[in-house]
């Protein structure tokens, strides 16, 4: 009986650790530079920002304001880019981003544009997973 509640326990943790979805750093994350991996970048070259411009860029910004998965095959690993606005409604242009990362769409918030799959439905339902296993 205790072998079956230990191996019934670790199933669980197995199962809930294949499931954890990931999503967008909060306002709260950036302002404190908690970025855990997140990159920032100039929205119109897709060049690095530089540590001034980045810090220029925390300091105005006060909402998410949409994710986008970029990929050059559907259903393979991609780059999820964060967009942000500043109070005027300006995204600053910059974006963060991730790279090696699939879309976890349960609630089917990914909508497609051009090349894009776009979440504009808030960053706590914009859910992706890490590629790696």
């Amino acid at each position: 009986m205790m072998k079956r509640q230990l191996l019934l326990m670790v199933n669980l943790l197995l199962i809930s650790l294949c499931s954890f979805a990931d999503t967008c750093p909060t306002v709260v994350d950036i302002k404190q530079a908690s970025l855990n991996g997140w990159r920032a970048y100039d929205s119109d070259d897709d060049t690095p920002l530089s540590s001034k411009r980045f810090d220029q860029y925390k300091s105005y910004i006060v909402k998410f304001v949409l994710a986008e998965w970029v990929t050059k095959q559907a259903k393979q690993p991609g780059s999820i880019r964060c967009y942000y606005r500043d109070k005027e409604g300006s995204t600053l242009e910059a974006y963060l981003a991730k790279d090696n990362l699939l879309l976890q769409d349960k609630k089917q918030v990914w909508y497609q544009v051009s090349h894009a799959m776009h979440c504009a439905a808030g960053f706590e339902a914009c859910t992706f997973v890490s590629a790696r296993v």
